[in-house]
């Protein structure tokens, strides 16, 4: 098998060094980086040429107290150093040279070897036998990288034990030669017209190439899917003719519930079902004709024909703040600013709701919000709607049927088909009650409706757990695709 000429130099380095060497004295013979060493071994002991092993060495090495104590001695030392021209130190004359810890060790080793000890009763330590510590040498062989005996090699555990030396493992790459090349037309890997017209492709060796070989994968930066979806249901609903519209995510009370004619005892307005704002000035940000317009519908159904809830309207519960529960607030807050039809309004935004957290739900999801406000519009323009957003979604069969609302009559339901999973509700539509739009001084039908728009994103990336909408998962999102949907 042809070789490359950094194959051709890497075996001519290594007869050069005997037939054997490790990977860093090769690295250094071909003035190469070691990491280059690696991936060129591999592709020679694959051919042949070559075998490879790898060596493990373990040594010392001195730690910043094993350091120290080089410098200065071990306390046992300098202790003995010390008795052995006086064969007796006060114990509080030490106390001047070395710390506690340093005393505990040189006294522990005295009376472990015998050579020295203290005397309770006149606190001194007391020379017993001359016997030099040998601890010293070995730290000095060690930091000078010199081979140890077997009697120094069994006091290691002692050095490593006191915390004066730590192990080393080293690991290196033996590099063995086996098979000689043989001399060949040079190798190239780029094969230029130049060489074809010159005929010098004669003369050279081109390695084979496996054209069934994969390609390296590139990972090129792109949109999140869900954003991307998210996108798309934008562009529809702006070449459908509408406009987007935004809201506060902190709302009162009032515009999330009131002026919708929801009920205040109603159990979708406890602490349960909504987050309370602590911090937020109760307030209602609206002028006092419309809130006294809301009172009444509440109270009697003012001029609307309604009896209203009949209950006494409470302006303290209206005020409170709240993290918006429904989109809807920013839909009648663009029908107070927007009364000259023709409307036409969507809202894509994030709502809040306490709620147990698993695979169907969150506390923060997307809801998208539509109206549409005219004369002569009715439920059937809003059948229309739906559909047309749906098929354009990619959602060919949809479905309707009867349903009850607090702010809308007549109400329905709307589902879509998922080729697995049958038939999914998807949204809540109909037309603002009469107590809606009075008090915002609309004169005209308004038409609305509400996706869960998380569902049908799960429903288009295919997942069944709402958390993975949101992932950071690299690996899944270089796998995940989106596609937009054709007609």
């Amino acid at each position: 098998m042809a070789l490359s000429q950094s194959e051709i130099r890497f075996i001519e380095a290594l007869k050069e060094l005997g037939g054997k060497s490790d990977a860093e004295s090769l690295s250094k013979k071909l003035n190469e980086p070691i990491s280059s060493i690696f991936p060129i071994s591999k592709l020679l002991e694959e051919k042949g040429h070559i075998i490879t092993k790898e060596l493990i060495k373990e040594s010392y090495e001195l730690t910043e107290e094993g350091k120290n104590c080089l410098i200065n001695g071990l306390p046992e030392t300098r202790i003995y150093k010390m008795l052995i021209s006086s064969e007796s130190i006060d114990l509080e004359y030490i106390k001047k040279f070395l710390n506690e810890k340093e005393i505990a060790a040189a006294i522990g080793w005295g009376k472990q070897t015998g050579v020295f000890e203290i005397d309770k009763t006149s606190k001194r330590i007391i020379l017993k036998k001359k016997e030099p510590p040998v601890l010293d040498s070995i730290l000095k062989k060690l930091s000078e990288g010199e081979s140890l005996t077997s009697d120094e090699l069994n006091k290691i555990s002692e050095l490593e034990k006191r915390g004066l030396i730590k192990k080393k493992i080293t690991k290196s790459l033996i590099i063995e030669l086996i098979k000689d090349y043989i001399p060949s037309y040079p190798v190239i890997k780029v094969l230029t017209s130049d060489i074809i017209k010159s005929g010098k492709w004669k003369e050279i060796s081109i390695p084979p190439y496996d054209v069934t070989a994969s390609p390296p994968v590139i990972f090129i930066g792109k949109k999140h899917p869900y954003l991307e979806f998210l996108e798309e249901v934008k562009e529809i609903l702006i070449s459908m003719g509408f406009e987007e519209a935004k809201g506060p995510y902190v709302e009162s009370e009032f515009w999330n519930f009131d002026i919708l004619f929801q009920a205040q005892d109603h159990p979708a307005r406890t602490i349960h079902d909504n987050f309370q704002v602590k911090g937020v000035l109760p307030i209602i940000d609206a002028p006092e004709e419309l809130i006294l317009n809301v009172k009444n519908i509440h109270e009697n159904g003012g001029s609307t024909g309604s009896r209203g809830w009949r209950y006494n309207w409470s302006r303290e519960i209206a005020s409170r703040p709240i993290l918006r529960s429904q989109t809807t607030a920013v839909s009648v807050r663009f029908l107070y600013k927007n009364k000259t039809p023709p409307i036409k309004m969507f809202c894509l935004s994030k709502v809040f709701r306490p709620d147990v957290i698993d695979s169907k739900h969150m506390v923060e999801f997307c809801q998208l919000e539509g109206i549409i406000g005219d004369y002569g519009i009715n439920i059937r323009h809003l059948l229309g709607i739906l559909t047309e957003f749906a098929n354009q979604l990619g959602f060919k069969e949809i479905k309707f049927k009867p349903s009850y609302f607090p702010f809308t009559e007549p109400s329905i339901e709307a589902y879509v088909r998922h080729p697995k999973l049958g038939w999914i509700e998807c949204l809540g539509a109909g037309l603002f009650r009469p107590e809606v739009t009075k008090p915002l001084g609309i004169d005209f039908p308004v038409i609305a409706w509400a996706f869960g728009i998380d569902r049908l994103a799960m429903i288009k990336l295919g997942i069944d757990d709402i958390r993975e909408l949101h992932t950071y998962n690299l690996k899944k999102l270089r796998e995940w695709g989106y596609e937009i949907a054709k007609d």
